[in-house]
């Protein structure tokens, strides 16, 4: 499916569009159709299927004959449970955390105490697909299992996915695409949204 990717967050829509190809999916930024960026609505901290209905229906006003997709990313850690979450990027900014180096290794600092049983963490992607006649389909998956403690990024994916180990023990950025799909949360999410709307 071809989908109009409602997000300025760039990295995102990078890692998303490399994920979908593989998938056999295609995803394609709304400011690239539009030819302009716009200024999505203040997002809850709370909620993330709202965040992402919000998001994929604000864009479809512009675009109501395509197909419109919106994510909504939160990152949970076991041993800090009422922390992160759907506003762990603006705890970073908060905390005044540059890059997503800084970010990695704070979040290693964070855990250099915590044992192996306790080291649970895993990213979960709510996905809302928008269709022409603005009926919204939403699905939402998780990624990873545990924080390693050494970071082991890849050629095409990186971020928090550095630290997060998947089921089969690498991390989410190591594996190749072709491998990492079957892991990851936002191909699980769009793997599943589009099952849904298949059916």
């Amino acid at each position: 499916m071809r989908f109009i990717f409602a997000s300025n967050n760039e990295a995102k829509t990078r890692e998303l569009t490399k994920l979908a190809k593989v998938l056999g999916h295609e995803i394609v930024s709304y400011r690239t159709v539009l030819g302009e960026k716009l200024t999505f609505p203040p997002e809850s901290e709370t909620d993330q299927e709202s965040n992402a209905r919000g998001k994929a229906a604000f864009i479809h006003q512009f675009l109501p004959d395509d197909w419109i997709l919106a994510d909504d990313t939160a990152f949970f850690l076991e041993a800090f449970p009422e922390r992160f979450g759907v506003k762990a990027a603006r705890e970073f900014k908060a905390l005044g955390l540059k890059g997503i180096q800084e970010e990695n290794a704070y979040l290693l600092d964070l855990y250099a105490n915590i044992p192996a049983e306790k080291r649970g963490a895993y990213l979960l992607s709510t996905m809302a697909a928008c269709s022409p006649t603005g009926e919204i389909t939403v699905a939402a998956c998780r990624g990873g299992v545990a924080l390693t403690q050494t970071p082991v990024g890849g050629p095409d994916l990186g971020g928090l996915t550095d630290l997060l180990l998947a089921e089969n023990g690498k991390t989410l950025s190591e594996m190749p695409l072709t491998e990492a799909v079957h892991y990851h949360d936002r191909a699980r999410t769009l793997t599943a949204l589009v099952q849904q709307l298949q059916h």
